[in-house]
């Protein structure tokens, strides 16, 4: 992978490293949440807090810089309609998911995330399939199935029930991804990110406040607000104004190997941290996962190698 130019590499790689772990940090620090904090609690008030935490950084960025232009009633529509898909319903759901599922099972389908973009980029006519592409699709939803399979397909089942969900919420962050490319020439990456944020916020604030009257906050002790100010914090607000500001410097593809690092790391955290089985159904699931990606994003040689696609990671 070769940084743009004037760009210090070691940097670069480095604050890539950061978001990394800190999207990885995401499972570890959930799962601890739920013994003190419900799934949709936590996954409500994870965006209500990173729009907050937000005011601030957004006001002193814009003393200092101005928009490139003031915003209309149409840019909130287009900017609320961002952020019901990548804060409200990814972010929310992978919450959601990650309470009833495995990390195992969490971050291999997470991983599946660029294949569906390419999917809906494709069903938007901003992209043509290949038999490269087709068969990666068609290994990396294999795998998904062999996840799904793991306990049995009855939705009755609560890991089943998780996995799904997670993978609604992959769908929605692959939706947003790829309208935010075709918006993103229209703001600047301040914009882009905090009012969906803030709009996103709003949108969930009326079920912030029914959730937050149902839990016991008696019982939330460090580890629940530690917990789910790490989730606001790093994950929602710092990893991604690492991802964006990584954007200005290597192309989408190559930030990609976060793509298979993240659910690899996630899974060894799941198995050692939290000590959850990895039996051999996952593993093979997995290796179909990412295969399935690997050969859906494999550019043959002559293909434009700075694609500016927008990879699908989350946490």
């Amino acid at each position: 992978m070769r940084p743009a130019p004037h760009t210090n590499p070691g940097l670069l790689y480095a604050m890539l490293g950061l978001m990394m772990l800190m999207w990885c940090g995401n499972y570890p620090a959930a799962k601890t949440g739920f013994q003190e904090i419900d799934g949709l609690t936590m996954g409500v008030l994870r965006v209500i807090l990173a729009a907050l935490i937000m005011v601030p950084i957004y006001l002193v960025y814009r003393w200092r810089h101005r928009p490139r232009r003031p915003l209309l009633w149409r840019d909130f529509l287009i900017l609320g309609w961002l952020g019901l898909l990548g804060m409200v319903l990814n972010q929310v759901l992978f919450i959601v998911g990650l309470y009833y599922t495995t990390v195992g099972h969490s971050s291999f389908i997470v991983a599946v995330g660029p294949v569906n973009i390419l999917l809906f980029a494709w069903l938007m006519g901003l992209e043509r399939l290949s038999v490269n592409k087709v068969a990666g699709v068609a290994l990396s939803f294999a795998g998904v199935a062999l996840i799904a399979a793991g306990h049995g397909l009855s939705f009755r089942d609560v890991t089943l029930r998780g996995d799904v969900i997670t993978l609604c919420g992959s769908l929605s962050f692959s939706l947003y991804a790829v309208f935010g490319k075709k918006f993103a020439g229209r703001y600047d990456t301040m914009t882009l990110c905090a009012w969906n944020y803030f709009l996103g916020a709003l949108m969930l604030l009326p079920l912030a406040i029914w959730r937050g009257a149902q839990q016991d906050w008696s019982r939330v002790t460090w580890r629940g607000w530690g917990a789910l100010f790490y989730m606001a914090l790093a994950s929602s607000v710092l990893a991604y104004f690492i991802w964006f500001w990584a954007l200005h410097h290597l192309a989408a593809t190559r930030i990609g190997v976060v793509t298979y690092i993240q659910p690899v790391l996630g899974t060894l955290l799941g198995v050692y941290v939290l000590h959850e089985a990895f039996t051999g159904q996952l593993f093979l699931a997995g290796l179909l996962v990412l295969a399935g990606v690997a050969l859906a994003e494999w550019h043959p040689k002559g293909a434009d190698d700075e694609d500016e696609s927008v990879e699908a990671v989350d946490g």
